[in-house]
């Protein structure tokens, strides 16, 4: 069984894009775990970004924001497959 990642729901986390796995793909780390996401928003690798977590359970669900992120500007939702 793998081992959760200590995360709450609301936080804000940045990290940087490692490597573009597809058109929509991506490989992440996100304390000290790496992840496959999915994202509608385009990226580059070495790109750094900043996600907020929506929900943990029963899948990581995370919002990428954008640069200056503020609450009314949030980009579309990150789907993380562990």
């Amino acid at each position: 069984m793998r081992k959760p990642i200590p995360m709450h729901v609301g936080e804000i986390l940045t990290t940087t894009v490692k490597r573009l796995l597809g058109p929509k793909r991506m490989l992440i780390t996100l304390k000290g775990h790496l992840l496959v996401t999915e994202t509608e928003r385009a990226v580059t690798p070495g790109e750094p970004i900043t996600v907020q977590v929506l929900s943990i359970f029963p899948r990581i669900h995370l919002r990428h924001l954008t640069q200056a992120a503020t609450p009314s500007k949030m980009e579309s939702p990150v789907d993380v497959q562990t």
